[in-house]
Formats: structure tokens, C-alpha cells, sequence
């Protein structure tokens, strides 16, 4: 990227408004990667809920044993780590 801002000769304008970017994708990139099973899991159903209300057509849970659906492992694994209330 830095190539083509010195192609383009924008110079330290473009390379600061670049790492800005840059720094708030990362900053999504680890608040994603922070959440677990069970929070995405929450997440999901409260996204349900909101479309129920609005009337959209509303996504669905997967079923056990489909594909993309969390496995046995990953509810053990993710057991480990959760936090106690």
C-alpha cells in the first residue's frame, strides 16, 4: 500500500488517514475475536428476537450436525473458558 501512495504522490496525508484505517479494522478484528461460543451464540439469538419484532424474515439457528453448527468439542472447549457468574 505504501507503493501506490508513493506512485500516486499523496504523501503523508494519505499514509496517516491509511494507518488510521489501518489501526480501527485491527481494533474490529480483535473486539471479534475476543467474543466466544457462548457470546456469539447470544448474540445471534437477541438478532433473531430484533427481526421477530420488526416482522424481517428471520435467520435461523443451525441444527445439530450441520455444517457450520458448533460440535460437541467446541461446547467442551468453550466450557473451559467461560466465566462464572
Amino acid at each position: 500500500m505504501l507503493e501506490i501512495i508513493a506512485i500516486f504522490g499523496f504523501g503523508v496525508v494519505v499514509s496517516v488517514i491509511f494507518d488510521q484505517i489501518w489501526k480501527q479494522n485491527k481494533r474490529k478484528e480483535q473486539e471479534m475475536a475476543k467474543t466466544g461460543l457462548y457470546a456469539n451464540i447470544h448474540a445471534k439469538q437477541e438478532r433473531i428476537a430484533k427481526q421477530k419484532a420488526e416482522g424481517k424474515p428471520v435467520e435461523r439457528m443451525r441444527k445439530v450436525g450441520a455444517k457450520g453448527a458448533p460440535t460437541a468439542a467446541a461446547f467442551k472447549a468453550s466450557a473451559k473458558t467461560a466465566k462464572k457468574k
